[in-house]
């Protein structure tokens, strides 16, 4: 199993046609929009930025979200 580096998914290497090879290492994704998204800007996904405070208050806010309600989308009414 692989991850995708654009979106995190495990990805079986044997399972996926969706793959760019660049600089001798094969990378595999989940989807074609995964594959295109690494194409346009590789360098985003290979050497991401490191994350801020605020980043990383909002992902705890949405991991926290997502224990309270699970994949239920939030509402107002």
């Amino acid at each position: 199993m692989r991850k995708d580096l654009v979106c995190g998914m495990d990805v079986s290497e044997t399972e996926t046609s969706q793959r760019i090879e660049q600089h001798g290492e094969t990378y595999y994704f989940c989807s074609e929009q995964c594959k295109e998204n690494f194409a346009n800007n590789p360098e985003k996904y290979l050497h991401p930025r490191k994350k801020g405070v605020f980043t990383r208050f909002l992902e705890r806010l949405a991991k926290e979200n997502h224990q309270a309600f699970g994949n239920k989308k939030p509402s107002c009414h």
